[in-house]
């Protein structure tokens, strides 16, 4: 009867990764989980034979091949942690996490230094902990601690409700999970029936409903819903101010003429408000085009994760610069503020131009939301080849950026900006869509001199092009 338990939870972790990968097919923050899901399952199921076996051999042999997977659990939860909170800075420790794990899986095949045969509890026989089993005590205690770190961080940053529960609802996963770890006191011979499984289960159950409530593929769906409702009556708001911005200036001219010749009465505005009228026209035209490409954008950044690189194609960079100081709704005297300087018109990258157009509109926002206080500054960009790279500078002379903010500046939600001024997202996109393009994006400052952005893209048929054209779609 003791079997029955760990039997059921193997099972239920099945469901839960199969529920997970078929709902939101493979994205890098669905593949560590459904890796949590299949390592428990294997783990539980390897428990349920244990504890009703009779032969001593064979429970010599479980005990190992379940520890096996007991000791790659804490790293894998740590792992989704990481990819959910886009958080790079933490691949260094997480590589080194899956390195101990597999150290101490060598030993745990070759001798009894992690486990050291096994205990004969009243439930059935139970794994007894070796002379380096703290080893792995002390990792599982600390990748705990940097998780809940973590979470708390990327929690305090988000204002965002949807992100701001999912964070919230993770924060409890851990505490439930840690709770497991009262089991490796069975470990250490105290009897009592471990019941780590039960609360893995309801801490990976609640992860599973989270992902696909406040996930990803629910923001897609929602987004794509909007672009499609707003798409066609914006279209049709701003083919109605071109058609204004058209005739308004024959119709004014008219309607002088009727006044001159006092065909009708005397006019009720201005001759400025007058002026005015077809400059509204295209005034609506331009926040008719900002909106679209807002919604553009937005589309992007939730659907880079899909993204199918053998379609990139051959774009100059010089165009992809011009198109978005085109296309940017500048405020009056912002254009005059950025320049072109020492762009070779043949370099050109492989990708996508629109990412690259996208990547350049989070740049001006930023670069202008930071030397407007100052009344002064101005923005260059530049971009040359190098080592099979396109490089695209992108400057600017504002206040620069603190020290201890730069390393930050990529995170999600992290933002320095006034509450309702910025979500903090931008950079995250840029970072990201330049890793789908297959380069990477940097940032120095120099705090009252300057901001610089550097972006390196594959040129086409360069190695880093062939490589990325190889690869399946971004996961």
């Amino acid at each position: 009867m003791y079997s029955l338990l760990p039997a059921f939870v193997s099972a239920l972790f099945l469901a839960l990764g199969i529920y997970v990968l078929t709902t939101e097919g493979r994205t890098r923050v669905s593949v560590p989980f459904v890796v949590m899901c299949a390592t428990t399952f294997a783990w539980q199921g390897i428990w349920a034979f244990l504890f009703q076996t009779n032969s001593a051999d064979t429970a010599a042999l479980l005990v190992k091949v379940g520890y096996l997977f007991i000791l790659f659990l804490p790293t894998t939860f740590y792992h989704f942690v990481i990819e959910m909170v886009s958080c790079r800075s933490e691949r260094s420790l997480l590589q080194v996490s899956y390195v101990l794990c597999a150290f101490l899986a060598i030993l745990l095949a070759t001798g009894n230094e992690v486990i050291d045969g096994f205990w004969p509890h009243f439930f059935g026989d139970y794994p007894r902990a070796g002379r380096l089993h703290p080893i792995h005590v002390a990792q599982t205690v600390l990748l705990a601690g940097r998780t809940g770190w973590l979470l708390v961080s990327a929690r305090r940053r988000t204002h965002a409700p949807g992100p701001g529960k999912l964070l919230d609802l993770c924060l409890l996963s851990l505490g439930l999970y840690s709770l497991a770890a009262s089991d490796y006191a069975v470990n250490y011979g105290y009897a009592f029936y471990p019941l780590g499984g039960i609360f893995i289960a309801i801490s990976l159950g609640i992860l599973a409903v989270s992902i696909v409530r406040y996930g990803l593929m629910g923001p897609d769906l929602e987004l794509a819903t909007m672009a499609h409702e707003i798409a066609t009556p914006l279209a049709t708001i701003g083919m109605h101010a071109d058609e204004l911005r058209a005739a308004l200036p024959e119709l004014m001219r008219g309607y002088r003429l009727a006044v001159q010749h006092q065909l009708c009465d005397d006019m009720p505005y201005s001759a400025d408000e007058l002026d005015r009228l077809p400059s509204l026209a295209t005034a609506i035209r331009r926040q008719v085009s900002s909106m679209s490409t807002v919604m553009e954008m937005s589309l992007a950044s939730l659907t880079l994760h899909r993204l199918d690189k053998r379609s990139f194609a051959a774009h100059s960079v010089t165009a992809c610069v011009e198109s978005a100081l085109e296309r940017f709704p500048f405020r009056s005297g912002e254009r005059e503020l950025v320049s072109i300087a020492n762009v070779d018109p043949t370099v050109q990258f492989s990708g996508s131009d629109s990412l690259l157009v996208f990547v350049l509109f989070n740049l001006l926002k930023n670069a202008l939301h930071a030397i407007h206080p100052s009344g002064k500054g101005h923005i260059v960009i530049g971009a040359h080849r190098r080592d099979g790279f396109c490089v695209l500078r992108f400057s600017d002379s504002g206040p620069g950026i603190a020290p201890d903010v730069l390393p930050e500046i990529f995170e999600p939600f992290y933002s320095t900006k006034a509450h309702g001024s910025g979500s903090g997202v931008g950079l995250t996109f840029c970072r990201r869509a330049c890793e789908a393009l297959g380069g990477n994006i940097e940032c120095e400052s120099i705090a009252g001199v300057h901001t610089t952005f550097t972006l390196r893209l594959p040129e086409p048929g360069s190695a880093a092009d062939r490589a990325l054209h190889e690869l399946p779609r971004t996961s």
